[in-house]
């Protein structure tokens, strides 16, 4: 289950999730006023406005930081678009209108900011929990050969839904658009299968390695 603490004003209340913070420090970089590891409590949304708050919880990379208003502002809107970002020996990224949801079809979560693990070791499937460091997770941030169909019309900003398969990787299902670090590879597509047991040798995307590497992929819920 989720651990999530919240800190209120009487403008927003900022939650956080702390099994799906990173420490990318994003928010550290952004607001130090209100985001300090130093303070107890580290957050004191009374030391800047809404606005402020709500712009700098967006760059939160693994959604571990949301909010809800209480001063008649906007609810966090999804971006207009789905999109797949590699990070260097690290997570996926993922951005949009995005349902996560497990072999069986239950919710895991929804939300509109994720970093998926992809080195196979996260004690907190499908997300990201660090462990990539612990464990030496080598993986650039280039595209592998194929791994999305490409299609020629869809609708951006419709729901993105990925499917935690049984011990197996990310299917992907929704419009979607992934690219390298550069951006100078781009796809975009409806369907993918995203490497999750970190052993595929065309990374990001599934080759089956999973299979004789033994992966097992409980989901959060089973964890």
């Amino acid at each position: 289950m989720p651990k999530i603490l919240k800190y209120q004003s009487d403008s927003i209340t900022v939650n956080y999730d702390i099994k799906k913070c990173i420490h990318a420090a994003e928010c550290v970089r952004g607001l130090p006023a209100v985001f300090d590891p130093e303070q107890r409590p580290w957050i004191a949304p009374s030391k800047a406005t809404a606005d402020e708050i709500a712009d700098t919880i967006h760059l939160c990379p693994s959604g571990a930081l949301t909010y809800v208003r209480h001063d008649g502002g906007a609810a966090e809107k999804s971006p207009s678009s789905n999109s797949i970002s590699l990070a260097a020996d690290g997570p996926l990224y993922v951005t949009g209108n995005i349902g996560i949801i497990d072999h069986e079809g239950s919710q895991i979560a929804a939300g509109t900011r994720f970093a998926l693990c992809r080195c196979g070791h996260s004690s907190n499937k499908p997300f990201c929990d660090n462990s990539h460091k612990k464990h030496d997770f080598s993986a650039g941030t280039e595209l592998g050969e194929g791994g999305i169909k490409p299609v020629e019309d869809f609708t951006d900003g419709e729901e993105l839904v990925i499917t935690t398969s049984e011990n197996g990787p990310l299917l992907f299902n929704g419009p979607m658009h992934i690219q390298n670090s550069d951006g100078s590879d781009a796809r975009s597509g409806m369907k993918s299968a995203l490497c999750r047991c970190g052993q595929s040798d065309n990374k990001p995307f599934c080759t089956g390695a999973h299979r004789t590497a033994g992966f097992v992929g409980l989901n959060v819920a089973e964890n």
